[in-house]
């Protein structure tokens, strides 16, 4: 994806404005511990690969406010603010205020991760609904585009995401993508980006409809 700047920000160390033709890694967990011991290291390495942005994606309120903390810090990082569906039923109380007060700072860029996941079925169906349904409300107060995660909940995902569309026009990213074309369809309708990882070059047939939709998505809607 090409970096089109996602966002400004204030006192950085460096400049963050990235050459033509730059990278944009959407999705960047820099916050958790297997980064800690060489977290600039990865930064640079990233620059010399061509990747001059980077977001990093809150999965809980903890780790939203350390991507904040992060993207402060460190000039071409920026934050997505948000509870992923499967953290949702160890929230606490709190929580929700604090992504809220989070995603009013100038180098959140975005809301999410959120979504459903039927997976791993980690927090009930109702949990991780409410909380989408407060993601996206959220997402379209502050104008930012979306984080969505959806796994086997595609059924469950795409009415709320019409109903939030009926609101206000979503933007945002289905985050590694893994319906099928007439999801992909609908996704798109709807003005999102689908997003491949990993499974799209996986050699097992269950993947081949994966592989389709990759094939078919215009190429100003793809991420990978």
């Amino acid at each position: 994806m090409n970096d089109t700047s996602p966002g400004g920000g204030q006192g950085d160390k460096a400049d963050d404005r990235s050459p033509c033709g730059a990278l944009c890694d959407t999705h960047a967990h820099l916050d958790a511990e297997q980064f800690a011991a060489d977290l600039d290291d990865v930064l640079r390495r990233a620059r010399e690969a061509g990747v001059a942005t980077i977001v990093c994606p809150g999965i809980t309120a903890q780790s939203s406010a350390a991507a904040v903390a992060l993207a402060r810090d460190r000039a071409g990082v920026f934050a997505a603010v948000g509870i992923q569906p499967n953290y949702t039923a160890q929230a606490r109380t709190d929580d929700w205020p604090q992504i809220v007060a989070l995603s009013l700072e100038p180098r959140v860029v975005a809301i999410g991760e959120t979504g459903l996941d039927r997976h791993w079925d980690y927090s009930p169906m109702a949990v991780q609904r409410e909380s989408l349904d407060r993601h996206l409300r959220l997402a379209q107060q502050r104008d930012l585009p979306v984080i969505l995660h959806c796994r086997e909940a595609e059924a469950d995902m795409l009415p709320l995401l019409r109903e939030a569309a009926r609101r206000k026009p979503l933007r945002g990213v289905m985050h590694s993508f893994s319906g099928d074309w007439a999801v992909a369809e609908q996704c798109l309708a709807l003005g999102l980006h689908l997003s491949f990882s990993g499974p799209v070059t996986y050699a097992n047939r269950k993947f081949d409809a994966i592989r389709e939709v990759a094939r078919r998505v215009p190429a100003d809607r793809f991420l990978v």
